[in-house]
């Protein structure tokens, strides 16, 4: 008798190959049968599911997570715990926690806030700081109970600032006797289980002082120890996020037998769409041998604003700060609707300390400058965003992600005979205050998603980018797992929709190729037992919701989808009708250490 028999369910089994109606039979943490209908019988099980036209699918490996605080506090590591995700990559960007001497814990929180968006009391008051080396960082992590596996790659912040000191925050490149330090770290990394190594030359990413954070401009001498110390221990993936070198990168990636991984879009509102250009490049570069894998998302990189947020039109006003911001919310609004109260509000100057464009020569030419200039990119980007209430969005409930004009706030403004400034001030005061405005920073400059499924539908790009446990009172991507297959496999009308084999695919057996998890993203005898079962009709995600469940009460998004009947992770079953169970089979995955089925 099999441990879990799951009867009659669509599989999708995440090769990429389409649907079939068929059983799966889970024996302890593997799977032991696949069988199509009609072609044999599965014996019977402790345990029935019955997925009668429901999907079956891998369990999601989500590989563009922060998670690297909260998996010292939560076993669940919710949201993603609720969207059929078993494993997560942490890591990403080039931030995280070790290797940290004890005197530099405070700064990688506060760089962690600043480019991530999680609170620092949070993490101050949640990280049990039982390590100071990478090594030690996995084990005091692999050591914790928790519903799905993670996998961690080894930062570049902590890096360098552990190698460097106070140095490592500026412009200066690493001696030798540092190069080799470098190196060795990362050597040891790779060896103890990082399944990469993540670095981050993204200019608006900063510091809270508005400088760029370590590593961003690294030059070809540091990366190449880098990518020598990944060869010598092991191998693994090179994450990058902003713009690289391509020739430097393709040219180690080749040199060190490395997989390269990039955060790809269609391009800043700024400066235009290089989508396709870069699919180009990639496709040349594969053809030279290459092993690189662009990252899209379901949609375009946004941000969400109310007046609970982290970000909202009247984040630097001088009056608002002044006259309301330290009410709670209900009496803030209340205020904020009085006459005289708004007319402050919209005719007040904002606090523009340290505003990058007032820092660098010609700044006058930027709406939102993102060079090498220290300084603080907010006020130009709510400049840009008050500017553009024509590509600002009501997001709605249930919320739609692909609007067109008539829910934008130029639209409401029409409406409602009022200015754009009106406008906006209207949005965010009426009712409750939970009017939540979707802001793209990139990939709607055209209106659409169109261009999106290009990217997606790419045989070489990869499904993430959620951004799960970051930005969390800004963005709330981390359903997005939920989403593109609710969205792009069922619900898009506004065009073309992407097979539900190529979504399932891009989420599970593509990602475990990526980082080289052999054992897991595909339906398969033998593969582990990491199993979702969907009721496709009723997979759907309300509007996010502020909460205040992180520790020391900081608040996040939450976004709860329904229409998952089961997942089963390790052949566990961790989520059941939209509920936890309370199984936490999830352990840490060190690389090189998963065999192939």
């Amino acid at each position: 008798m099999h441990d879990i028999v799951i009867r009659n369910g669509r599989i999708v089994d995440g090769t990429g190959a389409p649907e079939f109606v068929g059983d799966i039979a889970i024996d302890g943490d593997r799977i032991t049968a696949v069988v199509r209908d009609g072609e044999a019988v599965v014996g019977e099980g402790r345990r029935e599911i019955d997925a009668s036209g429901k999907l079956v699918t891998p369990g999601w490996i989500d590989i563009h997570t922060h998670m690297d605080a909260q998996v010292s506090w939560d076993p669940y590591m919710t949201p993603s715990c609720y969207n059929g995700v078993t494993t997560v990559v942490m890591g990403n960007c080039g931030v995280g926690f070790a290797p940290v001497r004890e005197t530099d814990r405070e700064w990688l929180m506060d760089l962690m806030d600043a480019v991530e968006d999680i609170p620092a009391t949070a993490m101050a008051a949640g990280i049990t700081w039982e390590w100071e080396s990478f090594p030690e960082y996995l084990d005091a992590i692999d050591d914790k109970p928790r519903v799905m596996d993670i996998a961690a790659q080894f930062p570049h912040c902590a890096l360098r600032t552990y190698v460097m000191g106070p140095r490592g925050a500026e412009d200066v490149q690493p001696t030798d006797e540092e190069l080799a330090h470098m190196r060795r770290l990362v050597r040891e990394g790779i060896e103890a289980g990082a399944v990469g190594f993540s670095s981050n030359r993204l200019l608006a990413h900063r510091t809270k002082e508005g400088e760029l954070i370590p590593g961003t401009l690294a030059q070809y001498p540091e990366l190449e120890a880098v990518a020598e110390g990944i060869q010598q221990g092991g191998g693994g993936v090179f994450q990058l996020v902003g713009p690289f070198e391509r020739e430097w990168v393709e040219n180690m990636a080749l040199e060190h037998d490395l997989t390269i991984t990039y955060l790809s879009g269609e391009g800043s509102v700024t400066n235009g769409a290089g989508w396709k250009e870069g699919l180009e490049s990639v496709e040349e570069a594969t053809e030279r041998g290459v092993r690189i894998f662009p990252q899209v998302r379901g949609r375009g990189t946004t941000l969400l604003m109310n007046l609970d947020g982290s970000i909202h039109p009247y984040t630097l006003n001088l009056a608002y700060r002044e006259l309301v911001e330290q009410l709670p919310l209900a009496e803030r609004l209340e205020k904020m609707r009085d006459p005289e109260v708004k007319a402050r509000i919209l005719a007040s100057d904002w606090d523009l300390t340290n505003d990058v464009r007032n820092n660098g020569e010609g700044a006058e030419d930027h709406p939102f400058l993102v060079d090498t200039t220290p300084g603080n990119l907010l006020p130009g980007l709510l400049e840009m965003v008050l500017a553009s209430p024509a590509t600002v969005y009501v997001l709605g409930d249930p919320p739609v992600y692909e609007p067109e004009y008539d829910r934008s706030v130029a639209a409401h403004a029409e409406r409602e005979g009022l200015s754009a400034d009106e406008a906006f001030y209207d949005l965010m005061t009426q009712g409750d205050g939970s009017t939540l405005l979707l802001v793209y920073l990139e990939g709607y400059s055209q209106g659409n998603f169109d261009y999106q499924r290009e990217l997606m539908m790419h045989p070489l790009t990869r499904n993430g980018l959620s951004d799960a446990g970051a930005h969390v009172a800004a963005v709330s991507d981390a359903h997005m797992v939920s989403w593109n297959l609710a969205y792009w496999g069922r619900d898009r009308t506004r065009g073309d929709r992407v097979p539900l084999e190529t979504i399932v695919h891009k989420q599970s057996g593509a990602n475990a190729d990526l980082y080289n998890l052999p054992d897991r993203g595909e339906l398969v005898v033998g593969k582990r037992a990491d199993v979702n079962v969907i009721d496709i009709e009723r997979l759907d995600t309300d509007a996010p919701q502020m909460v205040y469940d992180l520790p020391e009460g900081a608040k996040r998004f939450m976004q709860r989808p329904t229409g998952y009947v089961a997942t089963i992770c390790a052949g566990e079953v961790i989520l059941e009708d939209d509920e936890l169970t309370g199984a936490l089979p999830g352990k840490l995955v060190r690389a090189h250490q998963t065999s192939p089925a």
